[in-house]
Formats: structure tokens, sequence, C-alpha cells
């Protein structure tokens, strides 16, 4: 009995063996768990996840008698990839009471230098050392294989504090020490969000190359290879406030901006009441869409501005990002004759040459011609005035040479002025008295001519068959009509509460994005339904106030 119990104890061994005790970092290693005995539970293996990735896990039971010895085993193996370089420990493992020794692995760093011994190795690239916050900051990885790959892929970059963005991701040959590599190349914008270290953690890359021990490596048959783990580099940027020199404002450091413009019609074309849009285009290059303020546009003498939703786009480029704001204003001069657009100016910081720069809009002088039917009143040359005021002045009688006739003259003179006087006290008086009851009747007068100014622009929109032109002049003219901004044909249908002019708003919208329902629109029906929706809403009268109840009550009789 004592015989057996000690032959059940000897059987009952677990030991841990590994392929190899020095590796580097991206390799992996095998590591074989034996118990001398069969079971139907695994070892805790917990105890590795703190500086391994396991892979995979596999788990083998062998019994077998020969000769009349019997062998019995259970066997898992696992694919283990180190955490960290340097000394690293797979600590000793448990299994019913039994545990195996621990085993130390040497994990070296992988060389970045290629020496021409390694088939596939990483490059790790920025374009500078330090850059200010929010300044574009690129960082090029390349994988470089001499040996075919399978299913290659990459872990999501993600740095803290900061925004990114993938700009390109090409593949290409080259040659290197006599050897020809495969290159995958993935390059990153990146923008610091605050000042102080910026960290940007390793990249894995994770592929399979063919195992020469295997010949059916890679084939349909075969297995998929072996793995291949590989890192980029741990880059620490230094980055730096804005200069205390910029000042206040909007800070964009950029390499370079610049400011565009179109107009929706030629500029001396230009009529009184009628809408033109103005689309100015900023343009950055080394900022993102996001990082781009809004221009300030407002209104000025003789004109209105209404802008539209700006539009925002990131283009990138092998170099970067440039991104762009779109912005669209509709412009109606209020009045014929000249008006005057201030120059538009963006202030930014030249990442190239260190300094500040400035970008200007030129401002413009455009001639506005009178709306049809009105004629221009002409202004009175004040010389000719002058000189018939200085003739009427000379002329007078008092230079007459008769003395009773000069006195007689003085005391009609006195009296006309004293009436003349009279007069202008009593036109003042009966000014001041109406001048309050006139103000507001005035204001809604010029509310109703400016909102038919802009019906009579809808109307000849609809003629003209364009339909953003038309969208336009429809937003403008239901701005003035419910005296509050409109933005979208959605907005005007909410405000409208009609359902058929809903639809054709929704017809409308439809047209705009589909060029093969455009033809089928009729915007001069749309414009009826306007006219018909302007009547309805006036003859509408609001209620001043409540009805108050009879002071007195009907049955009480004095």
């Amino acid at each position: 009995m004592l015989l057996l119990l000690s032959l059940h104890s000897w059987a009952d061994t677990l030991t841990a063996t590994v392929d190899r005790n020095q590796l580097s970092r991206g390799e992996t290693v095998e590591l074989q768990v034996r118990f001398d005995g069969q079971t139907t539970s695994d070892p805790d293996f917990s105890a590795l996840e703190q500086d391994f990735e396991i892979l995979s896990q596999h788990q083998q039971n062998q019994f077998s008698i020969m000769n009349g010895s019997t062998q019995s085993y259970t066997q898992w193996t696992l694919q283990l990839l180190p955490k960290q370089t340097g000394r690293v420990l797979i600590p000793a493992l448990q299994l019913k009471g039994v545990q195996s020794d621990p085993i130390t692995l040497q994990v070296e760093k992988r060389t970045a230098v290629n020496t021409g011994a390694e088939p596939v190795f990483m490059e790790t690239e920025l374009d500078k050392s330090s850059v200010y916050v929010q300044e574009q900051l690129l960082l090029t990885l390349r994988l470089n294989t001499s040996v075919p790959l399978q299913g290659l892929s990459s872990e999501e970059l993600m740095v803290k504090n900061a925004s990114l963005l993938k700009v390109s991701e090409n593949q290409y040959q080259k040659r290197d020490n006599g050897v020809l590599y495969q290159v995958v190349e993935l390059k990153y914008a990146l923008f610091p969000d605050a000042s102080g270290e910026l960290v940007i953690p390793p990249v894995r890359f994770t592929a399979a190359i063919p195992d020469r021990r295997d010949p059916f490596s890679g084939s349909l048959f075969g297995s998929r290879g072996k793995p291949v783990f590989l890192f980029s580099e741990e880059q620490h940027v230094e980055v730096k406030p804005r200069p205390a020199h910029y000042g206040s404002g909007d800070w964009l450091p950029a390499k370079g901006l610049s400011l565009s413009e179109r107009w929706s019609r030629p500029l001396d074309e230009l009529v009184a009441g009628e809408p033109v849009t103005r689309t100015i285009n900023l343009t950055a290059q080394g900022l993102m869409d996001s990082q781009l303020p809004p221009l300030a546009i407002d209104s000025g003498e003789g004109f209105k501005v209404y802008p539209d939703q700006p539009q925002l786009e990131n283009s990138p480029t092998g170099n970067g990002v440039i991104g762009s704001r779109i912005e669209s204003i509709a412009i109606v001069p209020s009045r014929a004759g000249s008006i005057t657009l201030p120059p538009i100016k963006v202030r930014w910081w030249d990442t190239t040459n260190q300094q500040v720069r400035e970008t200007v809009l030129e401002g413009q002088t455009l001639d506005v011609k009178p709306a049809a039917g009105v004629t221009e009143t002409p202004t009175p040359n004040p010389d000719v005035a002058a000189a018939a005021t200085d003739t009427a002045v000379t002329t007078g009688p008092i230079a007459a040479a008769d003395t009773r006739r000069a006195s007689l003259l003085v005391w009609v003179l006195v009296a006309f002025n004293l009436l003349l006087l009279i007069a202008v006290i009593v036109l003042f008086l009966l000014w001041q008295n109406s001048r309050d009851r006139s103000t507001k009747p005035q204001s809604i007068t010029n509310d109703k001519e400016e909102e038919s100014t802009l019906f009579k622009a809808l109307q000849l929109r609809a003629r003209e068959g364009n339909l953003r032109n038309f969208r336009e002049a429809l937003l403008l003219w239901a701005g003035a009509f419910w005296k509050k901004p409109l933005l979208t044909l959605m907005d005007i249908s909410e405000a409208a509460g009609n359902g058929d002019f809903t639809c054709a708003l929704d017809a409308l919208d439809r047209a705009l994005y589909s060029p093969d329902l455009s033809g089928n629109l009729d915007l001069n029906a749309i414009c009826q339904q306007v006219k018909q929706l302007r009547k309805q809403q006036r003859s509408q009268k609001p209620t001043k106030g409540k009805t108050l109840a009879p002071l007195y009550d009907d049955k009480i009789k004095s």
C-alpha cells in the first residue's frame, strides 16, 4: 500500500518548459505545461496575464500501455506574447496541490536600424521634435517585410490629449542593403490639445509568415504560418504654449492660410431689393476644419446680410490635412446707389517662419441699380442753391432810393416776419403732436415694403427657374414675413402650418438634391401658394386683448 501511495505521489508532478529563454520584442514564446496524470481541470493560467498576452491555448491527453507499463499525462501548449522588455518571469503554476518551477525570460528591444538580418521590421518617424499647442504633427509608421505576410492588421492609434486623423496609407517597394522589401506606410496628423509632454504610445502590427519547417505552410491545407508581432516605437514630443506676443483672438497655427470668394451672378447686375449670394472660402494647410473660426460678416449701410449654415471639409494629403470652411451669405441691397463691403481679415501663426501673419480679403464698393418702376430723386446741387440765395438777397427792394417807400417796406417786412414766426410755431406744435402717432405706422409700412420687395424678388427667381436661387429668395421672404430667422425649408413649413404648402416644400427639397426631379417642379405654382398664404394670414387679425365682462349684470336695474 505504501508503495502504491509513493508511486501515485511521484506521478502527480507538474512541469513547465519553454522553447527559448531569449527573444526580441514582438516575438512569441511557446510554453508547455505537463501534468503526469489525467485531469479534467486546468492550471490557473491567470497569473500569466500580468506580463503576457495569451494568444492561443491547446490541451492534449495521452494514455498508453506499452510492455506492461502505463504512461498517462495531460499537456497544455500556450503561445505567449510578452508585454514588456527586460527580465520577464513566468510564475509557478499550480494544479491539484502540485506546482511547476518559475521560468525567467530575457526580452530584448528590437533595433530600429535595419541590419538585413530580420525579414520584418518597423520604422517610426516624426516630422518635428516639438510643436505648438494645436499645431499639426505628422507621425509616419512603416512596416518593412522581405517575406510574404498573411492576415496583416494593426491596432487603432489612440493618443491622449490630442486629436488625430489618418491622412494616407500607401504600399510600395524599396531595396535596402541589397534586399527587396515590401513597405506598408501609415501616416497620421496629430493636433495636441494642451501644452506639456505628448506621449505617442506604440502601435502593434500582427501578421503571419510562412513556417519553413512546414512544407504546406501558407497553402490551402497547411497551417496559417508563424505569427509575428511588431511594435512601433513610443514617442515623446514637447508641446509649447501659444506665443505670448500673439495676443488674444483665435489661435490658428498653420503652414498657409487663404481667403477666396465667388458670387452667384455678375456684380454689374445688382438690383435694389434682389438678393445675391456671396460665398467665401477659408482654407488652411495644417489645420482641421473644426479649428477654423466663423468669419465676422455683418450688415452695413444700405444692405442686409443673411448667413447660411457653413460647410466644413477636411482634405487629407501626404503633407497633412487641408481644412476648409465655406460660408454662404445672401446680401440684399436696400437701396440703389453705392454700397461698401468692409474687408475680412484673419490673423494666424506661420509655423514655417514662426511669425504672425494676416490674410485679408479686400473690401468692395458695389453699384446697385434701382428696382424696376422706381426712379431716383435727383439731389439738388448746393452751388446752384447758394447762387440763387445770393441773387435773391442782393436784388431785394431795400435798395430803393425813396425814403417813404423804404420806410413802408420796413413795416411790411416786420409784419411778414411776424406772421412767418407765428406760422413756424404752429407748424412745430402740430409736428410735435403727430410725431409719436406717425412712428409706429411708418415702421409697419417699412416692414411691409421690405416683405413686398422680397416677394417680388421671389417671383423673379421663379421665372428664372434656378432652384437654389429660388430657395434663397424663399428663405429671405419667409424671414421678413414672419419676422424671425428661418434657415431651412422645414422652418418655413412649421411657421406656415399648411399641409399643401408643406408638400410643395418637400417637393422642392427633393428636387434640389435629385436632378431627375428638377424638371417636373413648377416654381410659379409654389409662388401662387405663397401669394395665397400671404392673403390668408394677413386676413387673420390677432385679437388685441381679452374681452372684459359687463360692468353691471343685466338683471340689475337702476
